[in-house]
C-alpha cells in the first residue's frame, strides 16, 4: 500500500540536492502525479543483443532506451515542437517533465511524498524506502530507499535515484548530500537533456558549492541511445561554474566512433548566454588557385561591451593570412564592427601584398536622429574573390565611404538625412570620367501632409555638392553643386476593391553651380555659364477599375490608364552627377520619371494603358495573372541624359511589355515576361519556371535576355538550371549552373552532396566559376575551382554552412525548401 507524507526533513534533503536552498513540504494532492512512463524503441530481445555486445553498458542504455520514444508516438506530439529532436532523428527524448515547465522556487510549500514504508525518527535515522517518490511542481525524485541522520545534515539515497526537472534527467546508483553545506556527489550517474537532444555518463558528480559541480570521467555525445555513437566527448574532469558561467574540461579527447581524433589537455567554454574566450570550428578546403586551406578562428572576449576574433589561416599556394573582426557596444554612443585582413606577399598575385578594412558604426541618439558610419577600403579588385569567406558578399568596383545624420520620428511626416560619401574605386585601369563622383556633402528631406485617402501635399528637396577629379584627360572637369526641389499637391480619391483616380500635380527644379575647378577647367566666364537653373511643371493623372465575378473561380480584371504632362526645357549642356535611365518593365509604364537621379526634368506627353487579368481558385492559388501594357507617345522625349538625343526617345509608342505568371499547383509556377520596342525588336524576355516537392526536393529553370540599347540596358543572354534532390535516407545532392549564351561557356556551375543525421553532418561541393568582375574574352582571365568540405557535430560545433549559403543566394525557393527538408 502506498502513503503520503507530511515530511520536511527528506524533501529538503532530496529536493536541495537538484536546485540547492531549503524548501519546506507539506500533504497537497490526493494523488501523485508518477513519472511518466515510456515504452522503448527497442524491445526486451533488442535490449538483451545490446546488453551481450556491450555488457558495462546495458544499464545505463536500458535507461536511455525508456526515454527515448518515436517521434510518432503519443508523448512526442503532445510535447511543444520546439524541444523535439531533429528532424533527422526518428526517435526524440521525452524527458517526466516538460522543458517549458517552471520550476519552483526555493521558497516553495508543496511537496507530495509517497513510499512503501516510511519511518521519522527524531531521535536518530529516519527512512522511507520501497518506490520512494518526492513530487513537487517543476520537480521529482525517485528511489528506493532515502535515509536522513538525526541531525538532519547528512542525506542518503540509494538505488537507482532519478531527479528530474524541466527537460533534465539523472539516474544515479546512490545520492550523499550535506544540507548545510549544500555539497554532496551523485555516483555512476548516467544523465539525459532533453533540449539539446543529448545524453552521457559520469562515474561521479559532485557538487562542492551551491554554483560548482565537478564531474568526474564523464561523457556527452548528441546521438541517439541503441548504438555506439557515431561522436562523443570523453574528459577526466568537467567543472560546471555557475557564478561564472564557465566551464572547464581536463583531460578530453573527441571520439569519431572508437577512434580519438582529438586531445585537448584544457578546454574552457560557456554554460550560459555569457561570452566566452576559445577557438572556434576551424574551416578546411581547396581551391586551384589558393591550394590547401586551414583556418582556425579564436574568438577573445575582452570586455563585457567588446570582443575579438582572430582568424590565422594558412593557403599553400598563397601563404599564411590574418583576419580579425572587432565588434563593440558604446554606452552613449552606439556600436559597430570593424574587421578585415592582411596577407604578405601573395604568391598567386606577383609578391604584392594584400588586404582590407571595415569600419560599420550606428548610433541611435534620441527617438529621432541617429547617425552611421561606413568605411571600406580594399588593395585591388580581385580581393574579394580571392579570399572572402561569405559567398553572400557582393563583387562591387566601388567601396563606399560615408557618414549619415538622419532624422525621422519628430516632426510628423518629415524625414531628412545630411550625408558625406566618397569611393573607392578598385580597378585602376577605369578613367576618371567612368568613376562616382562624391557627395561632399548631400542633404535629403522628405515632408508629406494631408489625408491619404484625400488631399494631400509632398515636397522633396536633394542638395548636393558633387566633386570628382579629372587628371587623366578622359573628360572636363564637372564638379559642382546641385540644388532639386519638387512641390507636389494630389488628390487621393479611392473607393475601395474596384476604383481609384489620383490627380497630381508638381513643380520641379534644378539648380546647378559649377565649382573653381571646374570654371577653370572648362574656361567658363558668363553667369550663364557658370550657373544652371530649370524649373518645370508636371501633371499626372492615375486611374483604374477591378471588375470581379465570383464562381468556381475568382476572377478579376483591373484595366488602368496613366497620363503624364510636362513642357520640354532644354538641359542638354547639364552635368549629370549621379543619373542613370530608367529600365524596361511594366511598371515603369506608369512612371513619369525616366531617369534615377535629380540631374534632369524629364519633359513628357504620354499615355500608357494597361490591364491585369487574375483568376484564383477556392484554395487561394493564383492559377493564372496576366498583364499587358503600352504607352503611346504625343511629343519626343528630347531630355536625355546626353547631348545626342536618342533614337529609342523619339518612337510615337513603345512595344507591348507582357507578364504572365501560373501558379500551376501549390508545388509549381511558372513566370514569364517579355517587352518590345516600336520598331517590333525583343528589348527583353525571361522566362522561369520552378517546382518545390514536399519532400525536400526542388528544380529551377530560367532564361534571361535583354538587348543592348544605348545608355538604357546592356546585353545579357544566359540560363540558369538548379536542383535539389533527395537521394537516399537522409542524403542529397545539389546542382546549380549558369550558361552564357553571348559568350558560349559556363559561367559557374557547382555541385554538392549533403548528409544529415541525428548526431552529424557532412557537405562536400565542387564549384567552378569566373569573377563577377571578369571579361572571359581576355587571354589573363582563368576560371578559378575550388572543392570545399564542411563537418558538423551535431550539438557540439559546426563548420560555416558555405553550400547552403551559396545555393540560397542564387536558387530561388532554397530557404523555403531546406526548411521543409529539416521539418520532415
Amino acid at each position: 500500500m502506498k502513503h503520503q507524507f507530511k515530511y520536511n526533513p527528506l524533501a529538503t534533503a532530496i529536493l536541495t540536492l537538484l536546485c540547492g536552498g531549503s524548501i519546506q513540504s507539506s500533504l497537497a494532492a490526493d494523488k501523485l502525479v508518477p513519472f511518466t512512463s515510456h515504452a522503448s524503441t527497442l524491445d526486451n530481445t533488442q535490449l538483451k543483443a545490446i546488453a551481450q555486445q556491450d555488457p558495462e553498458k546495458y544499464p545505463g542504455e536500458k535507461f536511455f532506451q525508456q526515454y527515448y520514444v518515436d517521434k510518432s508516438a503519443p508523448e512526442a506530439q503532445l510535447r511543444n515542437n520546439q524541444y523535439l529532436s531533429s528532424a533527422f532523428c526518428q526517435g526524440t527524448w521525452i524527458t517526466p517533465i516538460n522543458p517549458v515547465t517552471k520550476t519552483a522556487d526555493q521558497n516553495a510549500t508543496t511537496s507530495v511524498i509517497t513510499a512503501d514504508y516510511g519511518h521519522y525518527d527524531p531521535n536518530g535515522d529516519s527512512v522511507l524506502q520501497g518506490n520512494v517518490v518526492i513530487d513537487q511542481e517543476g520537480r521529482m525524485i525517485r528511489a528506493d530507499k532515502v535515509t536522513l541522520d538525526s541531525t538532519q545534515t547528512h542525506a542518503n539515497a540509494q538505488g537507482s535515484v532519478q531527479l528530474a526537472q524541466a527537460g533534465l534527467l539523472t539516474q544515479s546508483d546512490q545520492i550523499n548530500y550535506n544540507l548545510k553545506t549544500q555539497t554532496g556527489d551523485l555516483n555512476n550517474s548516467f544523465y539525459i537533456t532533453e533540449q539539446q537532444h543529448a545524453h552521457g555518463h559520469a562515474n561521479q558528480i559532485r557538487r562542492q558549492n551551491e554554483n560548482l559541480v565537478v564531474l568526474t570521467d564523464a561523457s556527452y555525445t548528441a546521438c541517439p541511445p541503441g548504438q555506439k555513437p557515431a561522436w562523443k566527448i570523453q574528459a577526466k574532469q568537467i567543472e560546471l561554474n555557475q557564478e561564472t558561467g564557465r566551464g572547464v574540461t581536463r583531460g578530453t579527447k573527441l571520439y569519431v566512433k572508437d577512434v580519438p581524433v582529438l586531445a585537448v589537455p584544457y578546454f574552457n567554454f560557456p554554460i550560459d548566454d555569457r561570452r566566452t574566450t576559445g577557438i572556434l570550428s576551424p574551416n578546411f578546403g581547396y581551391s586551384n588557385d589558393g591550394g590547401v586551406q586551414l583556418a582556425v578562428p579564436v574568438y577573445l572576449n575582452l570586455a563585457p561591451n567588446y570582443d575579438l576574433t582572430l582568424t590565422p589561416s594558412f593557403m599553400s599556394e598563397r601563404g599564411t593570412k590574418l583576419d580579425a573582426d572587432f565588434g563593440y557596444m558604446t554606452e552613449n554612443f552606439g556600436a559597430g564592427r570593424i574587421w578585415g585582413g592582411y596577407l604578405s606577399s601573395d604568391k598567386q598575385y606577383d609578391k604584392e601584398n594584400r588586404s582590407d578594412l571595415h569600419f560599420l558604426h550606428h548610433w541611435k541618439i534620441n527617438e529621432q536622429w541617429s547617425t552611421n558610419l561606413e568605411y571600406n577600403y580594399a588593395s585591388d579588385k580581385d580581393y574579394f574573390s580571392d579570399f572572402d569567406t561569405s559567398p553572400n558578399s557582393k563583387t562591387d568596383l566601388n567601396l563606399r565611404r560615408a557618414w549619415e545624420l538622419n532624422y525621422r520620428n519628430g516632426i510628423p511626416g518629415l524625414k531628412a538625412q545630411l550625408k558625406v560619401e566618397d569611393f573607392q574605386t578598385l580597378d585602376k585601369t577605369i578613367e576618371d570620367a567612368d568613376k562616382p563622383y562624391a557627395r561632399l556633402p548631400q542633404f535629403l528631406l522628405n515632408y508629406m501632409t494631408g489625408d491619404p485617402q484625400g488631399l494631400q501635399y509632398e515636397f522633396n528637396n536633394d542638395t548636393a555638392y558633387f566633386k570628382k577629379s579629372i587628371s587623366d584627360g578622359s573628360a572636363l572637369e564637372s564638379s559642382g553643386t546641385r540644388i532639386y526641389n519638387q512641390f507636389a499637391v494630389r488628390y487621393n480619391h479611392i473607393t475601395p476593391s474596384w476604383f481609384y483616380v489620383i490627380p497630381e500635380v508638381s513643380v520641379r527644379s534644378i539648380n546647378t553651380f559649377y565649382d573653381q575647378d571646374s570654371k577653370e577647367g572648362r574656361g567658363l566666364a558668363s553667369s550663364d555659364d557658370l550657373e544652371k537653373s530649370v524649373v518645370v511643371p508636371q501633371f499626372t493623372l492615375a486611374t483604374g477599375l477591378t471588375f470581379e465575378k465570383d464562381g468556381k473561380y475568382l476572377q478579376s480584371i483591373s484595366p488602368r490608364a496613366f497620363y503624364a504632362y510636362s513642357p520640354y526645357k532644354k538641359q542638354d549642356d547639364y552635368p549629370n552627377f549621379d543619373s542613370t535611365s530608367a529600365s524596361i518593365s511594366y511598371d515603369q509604364l506608369f512612371n513619369p520619371y525616366r531617369f534615377y537621379g535629380h540631374d534632369r526634368l524629364e519633359d513628357n506627353n504620354f499615355l500608357s494603358l494597361g490591364v491585369t487579368y487574375s483568376l484564383l481558385d477556392t484554395e487561394g492559388l493564383e492559377r493564372i495573372r496576366a498583364s499587358v501594357g503600352q504607352s503611346y507617345y504625343f511629343n519626343d522625349r528630347r531630355v536625355s541624359l546626353n547631348e545626342e538625343l536618342d533614337q529609342f526617345d523619339t518612337q510615337s509608342r513603345t512595344g507591348p511589355i507582357v507578364s504572365v505568371s501560373s501558379q500551376l499547383n501549390q508545388n509549381f509556377t511558372i513566370n514569364a515576361n517579355s517587352a518590345w520596342m516600336s520598331n517590333g525588336d525583343n528589348a527583353q524576355r525571361d522566362v522561369q519556371a520552378y517546382y518545390t516537392g514536399d519532400k525536400g526536393n526542388l528544380y529551377n529553370l530560367g532564361y534571361f535576355y535583354r538587348k543592348d540599347i544605348k545608355d538604357r540596358q546592356d546585353a545579357y543572354d544566359q540560363v540558369v538550371a538548379s536542383f535539389i534532390q533527395p537521394v537516399k535516407d537522409n542524403w542529397r545532392i545539389m546542382g546549380h549552373a549558369q550558361y552564357d549564351l553571348d559568350n558560349n561557356l559556363m559561367r559557374e556551375y557547382l555541385l554538392g552532396v549533403n548528409y544529415e543525421s541525428c548526431c552529424w553532418a557532412v557537405s562536400v561541393y565542387g564549384r567552378s566559376y569566373y569573377n563577377d568582375l571578369d571579361d572571359p574574352n581576355l587571354p589573363d582571365v582563368h576560371r578559378k575551382r575550388a572543392v570545399m568540405a564542411e563537418f558538423t557535430l551535431k550539438g557540439l560545433g559546426a563548420l560555416n554552412n558555405k553550400l547552403s549559403s551559396l545555393l540560397e543566394n542564387r536558387v530561388l525557393g532554397f530557404n523555403k525548401i531546406n526548411q521543409s527538408w529539416t521539418q520532415r
